[in-house]
């Protein structure tokens, strides 16, 4: 066999090995997509159950905050920085979406699509954060906290609303 050869048969294996990759990867990221779709349903059950619902129109609405576990992923999702100012001395902190996060964006794809069969609106990604009042609100990527000791963290995930 001549080298030539034997080079084009080891890219040839090389991008099989890679489409399986691919392969296990979506498939893998769908499973963490339906193991959600399966937590917001259980969760609209209970509300439905509860009467935990808005009645608007004649349609019954249920919103909720779908909360991710970055233990699912094998990569942190969100990134943190610090920051003191030096002539006051503030603290801040400034979250962002890690980038380049493969495992995380193919799990988008496959929780749009299954949100999308299971007519479930979804919102961005966002953080859930327990303000100094007591009060819980919901903010986009990227996040600065001018008052880290006084507003927290309580999740990332997606709210989402159901209408019936």
């Amino acid at each position: 066999m001549r080298f030539i050869d034997q080079l084009k048969a080891e890219v040839r294996i090389h991008g099989d090995m890679e489409t399986d990759f691919r392969s296990r990867r979506y498939h893998q990221a769908k499973n963490i997509a339906a193991k959600y779709i399966d937590m917001i349903e259980e969760e609209a059950r209970i509300a439905a159950r509860n009467g935990d619902y808005e009645r608007v129109e004649g349609h019954a609405l249920i919103r909720g905050f779908c909360p991710i576990n970055e233990k699912d992923f094998e990569l942190p999702l969100v990134k943190m920085e610090r920051k003191r100012r030096f002539v006051t001395g503030k603290k801040q902190e400034i979250y962002s979406l890690t980038p380049d996060h493969e495992l995380f964006e193919v799990f988008l794809s496959a929780f749009r699509q299954l949100c999308l069969e299971e007519d479930i609106m979804y919102f961005p990604f966002q953080a859930q954060i327990l303000g100094k009042d007591g009060t819980l609100y919901y903010h986009a990527f990227p996040l600065t906290l001018r008052n880290p000791k006084k507003d927290k963290i309580q999740a990332f995930g997606f709210p989402y609303q159901i209408e019936f």
